[in-house]
C-alpha cells in the first residue's frame, strides 16, 4: 500500500501514534518520526521553527525514497506538513491534517494552554502517561520555544499553496480546533475536504485509531 508518514505535534512524540501505526501497518509501510528535540531524536542547540521542522521532514522523505507518500500531521504537525507542501508541492500524494493548529482566534500561549488543559481532562486516561513522558523528554526549553514558533506560524498561508488533496479532520468534541476554524482552513485550501471523528477530542488517533486509519487510507472525506 501507499506509504504513510506521521508527524506529531508540539510536546508529543511518535509514541502517541502507536495505536494508529498498528492499524495502518496491516496494509502499508508506516513511518512515525520524532521531530528534532522530541521523543528519541537529538535536541538541537535551539528550538526549530515550523519551517525548519518541515525541512527535516522533507529531507527524511528524500532519504527514505518516500516520494508519493501520504503525509499525516497532528496538531502542530499539521503546520509542519503544510509548510512542506508549500515549499515542495510534489513531496506527497496527499495530506491528512488531524486537529490543525493554531486557531486564528486563540493565537496566544494562555488561550492555547487553557484549551489544552480542557482537552486533557476529556481524553482517555490511558493517554495521560504517554503524553506525560513525551513532555518530560522534550523539556521546558524545547517545548516553550516550539510553542512560540507554532503560534507565530500561519498555517492558512501555507495551505493556500497546497497542490495536492488535503483532508482536514477534527474530533467532534475537540476544544482546541473548533469546527469554525476547520471550515476557515478548507475555504483557503485549493483541494480540501473536511471530516469529523465522532466522539473524539483532540488526540483522535489515540482514542479512535480505526476511524482515523480509514481516513488516512481511503483519501478525501466528506463534511463531518
Amino acid at each position: 500500500g501507499q506509504p504513510v508518514v506521521l508527524v506529531h505535534g508540539v510536546g508529543s512524540s511518535s509514541v502517541y501514534f502507536g495505536r494508529l501505526v498498528a492499524v495502518l501497518a496491516r496494509t502499508r509501510p508506516v513511518v512515525a518520526l520524532d521531530l528534532p528535540g522530541f521523543g528519541r531524536s537529538t535536541t538541537p542547540r535551539r528550538p526549530l521553527t515550523v519551517a525548519e521542522h518541515a525541512q527535516v521532514v522533507g529531507a527524511l522523505l528524500a532519504d527514505r525514497g518516500l516520494d508519493g507518500a501520504v503525509l499525516v500531521g497532528h496538531s502542530m504537525g499539521c503546520q509542519v506538513v503544510a509548510h512542506l507542501l508549500r515549499r515542495s508541492p510534489t513531496a506527497a500524494a496527499r495530506a491528512v491534517l488531524l486537529g490543525p493548529t493554531a486557531d486564528d482566534r486563540a493565537r496566544s500561549a494562555l488561550r492555547q494552554g487553557l484549551r489544552l488543559a480542557r482537552n486533557a481532562a476529556l481524553e482517555p486516561a490511558s493517554l495521560l502517561p504517554v503524553q506525560t513522558r513525551s513532555y518530560l523528554a522534550c523539556g521546558p526549553r524545547t517545548y516553550l520555544g516550539t510553542v512560540r514558533a507554532m503560534l507565530a506560524d500561519r498555517i492558512e498561508e501555507s495551505l493556500a499553496h497546497a497542490r495536492v488533496p488535503v483532508l482536514l479532520v477534527r474530533g467532534e468534541h475537540d476544544p482546541i480546533v473548533p469546527r469554525r476554524w476547520l471550515a476557515a482552513l478548507a475555504a483557503v485550501t485549493p483541494h480540501a475536504a473536511v471530516a469529523e471523528v465522532p466522539g473524539a477530542r483532540h488526540v483522535a488517533q489515540w482514542s479512535h485509531p480505526g476511524v482515523v486509519g480509514e481516513l488516512c487510507t481511503r483519501g478525501r472525506g466528506g463534511p463531518g
